[in-house]
């Protein structure tokens, strides 16, 4: 009997929080994009659990998705103890119908008997829209009771304006425990070509993902990166093809995805620029590894001031000789 009004209850699901969610903070998450992106969903665990479960439990594909979406390392197991009320982000596939982002599908939720705390948004909630003219990972999040907007804001890297309008709320009283709020997460730049099969490839701050195949790992580190996508080959099986095509820069003598070359303050790097049913796109990138700063205006003057000092000090020496 538990396990059928378990399965009903999903079953309706999208029905049931269209209607509840009309007066709370989350109504939806608008999205206009005419394309499909991936998306993070926070899924708040019921009991004591370990992250192989987790795949189960939402049908992942791929181990590796899950430790990319929640930064974690390639090595961690799937006995890996995930404790009680702890979160853990769920990549999703999301695209745009009828001016709401939803998922495409995937994951599943398998409903198990007695687990009735389903903080889960995939099937109703994700979004593929730039936000402040940035592109960004959307993320479900699930809003714990007695947060703000301010605390979110800050433990997310964004701002409580971003908040308000990304979710057309206006006041903390909005939030409600346990629904989810659309919180838009940075992403890292790429030079993803628009004809490519993983654009945009999205990846925010502190995670990595797997894309063409699962022949490349990009990982997003904004403070080693300077907010770069950083991609390189994964050295996994491919997923669809036998093995993986060339990952070589033309014009690069030799050159390969994830490697640099240096001359004076110029640095030349083999970067991905995405792929297609045979071929991995490279282009080669530059920038500069020189600093480029300058001193301030008041450095400058404390400089000037001081050689007027020291010439001051010189000729009075010379004078009393």
């Amino acid at each position: 009997m538990g396990f059928a009004f378990a399965k009903l209850f999903l079953l309706l699901l999208p029905l049931l929080s269209s209607l509840t969610l009309e007066h709370s903070a989350a109504q939806g998450f608008n999205c206009s994009s005419p394309r499909s992106c991936r998306a993070l969903v926070g899924y708040v665990t019921v009991n004591n659990t370990d992250l192989g479960t987790i795949q189960s439990l939402f049908n992942v594909k791929n181990f590796r998705s899950i430790l990319g979406a929640n930064g974690l390392s390639l090595s961690t197991p799937r006995t890996h103890n995930i404790s009680a009320q702890q979160v853990i982000k769920i990549p999703i596939n999301c695209v745009c119908y009828n001016d709401t982002g939803t998922s495409s599908g995937a994951p599943i939720y398998e409903v198990k008997e007695g687990d009735f705390l389903f903080h889960i948004a995939a099937e109703i909630f994700s979004s593929c829209d730039d936000v402040n003219g940035e592109k960004v990972v959307h993320y479900a999040h699930i809003v714990k009771s007695g947060s703000t907007l301010e605390g979110i804001a800050s433990e997310f890297g964004t701002d409580e304006g971003t908040l308000r309008r990304v979710n057309n709320i206006t006041a903390d009283n909005q939030l409600i425990a346990d629904q989810p709020i659309d919180v838009p997460l940075k992403a890292c730049n790429s030079p993803i070509r628009s004809d490519s099969l993983d654009f945009p490839l999205l990846a925010a701050n502190g995670t990595y993902v797997f894309t063409a195949n699962g022949c490349v790992r990009c990982t997003c580190d904004a403070a080693v990166n300077n907010s770069t996508l950083r991609c390189e080959p994964s050295q996994n099986k491919p997923s669809r093809w036998e093995t993986c095509p060339s990952m070589q820069c033309e014009a690069s003598d030799g050159l390969s995805l994830g490697n640099s070359t240096t001359s004076g303050c110029n640095r030349t790097t083999c970067s991905y620029a995405g792929y297609n049913n045979s071929t991995i796109f490279t282009t080669l990138e530059q920038d500069s590894t020189c600093s480029s700063t300058t001193p301030s205006n008041d450095v400058t003057r404390i400089s000037l001031n001081w050689d007027f000092l020291c010439i001051l000090i010189l000729l009075c020496f010379h004078l009393f000789q």
